[in-house]
């Protein structure tokens, strides 16, 4: 039978220096781990980085089309106010039931507010709202209608015009010009549309092939 006396003192020396290793790395392990934690931990953070217009002046039945341009992180979202009460209803990305783990993605993302026939009823002034997370930042713009007085419409004058239910060109209303997060997280590119028809939203890769569902969408 093999005498393993001899190498009993390389042993020892093996075991001691494995332990060591097997702590070394459990405290990589944690440390690594609090690392991730306070990696993804981001404070809130949103700017207006493009206000509309401070004055916008339209008659009576012309088209006008309101801009906002915001950047923040989480990635921010854009609500469209006349005085106190909101007329837009863009989803935030952090209210998204299709994504459970949330990173601290940075965003710019644009919205335009779409009047296709000014009315005396739309004067006055409307409120860009950018909130991302816990931070709300907003810019002022007054849409000024110089004929309003005297011409005002019922809802049957709107009817016999072929104001209400007219066409209009599709227009894309909030989405993300730019987005950037960790890799290997899930995000969601914002594309909201109004239109008469509604409009049909289609995605594009970078090379032109249209976006299919599989794995990565």
């Amino acid at each position: 039978m093999a005498d393993f006396t001899m190498y009993r003192p390389w042993l020892v020396a093996l075991i001691i220096i494995l332990a060591n290793l097997a702590i070394v790395l459990l405290w990589m392990s944690i440390f690594a781990g609090n690392l991730g934690t306070y990696e993804y931990k981001s404070s809130d953070y949103v700017k207006i980085t493009q206000p509309p217009l401070p004055v916008v002046q339209k008659e009576v039945g012309a088209h006008v089309e309101l801009h906002c341009e915001a950047m923040g992180s989480p990635p921010p979202t854009i609500q469209w106010y006349k005085g106190p009460m909101r007329v837009t209803e863009n989803e935030s990305f952090e209210d998204n039931n299709e994504i459970t783990d949330h990173t601290p993605g940075i965003a710019k993302v644009a919205s335009r507010l779409v009047i296709n026939y000014v009315l005396p009823r739309h004067q006055g002034n409307y409120f860009c709202v950018a909130a991302a997370g816990s931070e709300v930042v907003r810019k002022m713009t007054e849409l000024v209608v110089p004929n309003a007085i005297g011409r005002e419409m019922n809802f049957t004058q709107l009817v016999f015009r072929k104001i209400v239910g007219a066409h209009h060109h599709p227009r894309v209303t909030f989405w993300a010009p730019a987005y950037m997060d960790v890799m290997r997280s899930d995000v969601i590119l914002p594309c909201k549309s109004v239109g008469n028809p509604k409009p049909v939203l289609t995605w594009f890769r970078p090379n032109g092939k249209e976006v299919t569902n599989d794995d990565k969408f």
